[in-house]
């Protein structure tokens, strides 16, 4: 299976030192949030029940909207685009740690990622491929009363060496307030991208020059996730932001 090399060096997020973030105790982070099948799905904050936690705060990687994502036009929840692939639904939530996590209404949710083969749409110049002027695998959502957004996706392939990963930005009253990238349970990862015939990613969550660099923040930026290949796979998120 034909592999794009990465196009752009992360050494100075790699030789960064990790980054410490507070906790705060919530009265109520949780949402309910329903998927384009139906049913509804809690999101909670990746923690736990007892403490939310500012999200891990990562580069921004490659490929964000050509021009800018301020004036990215995609205001859509199926960011799929026509791409194939095992079927991913995000529920995400994003709440203030600074106001004892209760939940940011109106907040904008950018996202994007590779496709199952781990190319990037709307660049070129990946191992010889083209994909400017196509939109697939990127969007934005803004939340809604309940603090929630909804992205129908696909789960993503990878391309060496990265781990399999999703890139978010979120913004509020237009201001950029959270950079992040999602890790993958490695063991659902390696089934789908076998199952997708592009084999086992080689670099793994904990090597990964980004994600990798502390252990607490690959624990507080990994999805929970359930479901499975043939079903396809809901992952539940939380982002915890300060305003």
């Amino acid at each position: 299976m034909e592999r794009k090399h990465f196009l752009r060096s992360f050494a100075v997020a790699a030789a960064a030192a990790p980054m410490l973030f507070d906790a705060c105790k919530k009265d109520s982070a949780s949402s309910s949030v329903t998927n384009p099948s139906g049913t509804t799905t809690s999101a909670e904050t990746n923690s736990g029940s007892s403490a939310c936690r500012v999200t891990p705060t990562e580069v921004e990687g490659p490929y964000p909207y050509p021009g800018g994502e301020i004036k990215n036009p995609l205001d859509r929840s199926d960011i799929t685009g026509g791409q194939t692939g095992v079927p991913l639904v995000l529920n995400l939530l994003v709440v203030n740690v600074n106001d004892n996590c209760n939940v940011v209404t109106n907040a904008r949710v950018d996202i994007w990622h590779c496709s199952k083969d781990g190319y990037y749409s709307g660049y070129g110049n990946q191992n010889g491929k083209s994909f400017v002027g196509e939109t697939f695998l990127r969007g934005y959502q803004t939340t809604d009363d309940k603090g929630a957004v909804t992205f129908t996706t696909v789960y993503p392939g990878w391309y060496q060496g990265r781990a399999t990963h999703i890139h978010f930005e979120v913004f509020v009253n237009n201001v950029l307030k959270k950079t992040a990238q999602f890790a993958f349970p490695e063991t659902i990862s390696d089934a789908v991208h076998t199952h997708y015939g592009v084999g086992v990613n080689t670099t793994r969550n904990a090597q990964d020059g980004i994600l990798g660099n502390s252990a607490t923040d690959l624990a507080n930026e990994t999805p929970s996730l359930t479901g499975s290949i043939a079903a396809g796979y809901t992952g539940t998120y939380t982002f915890g932001i300060q305003l």
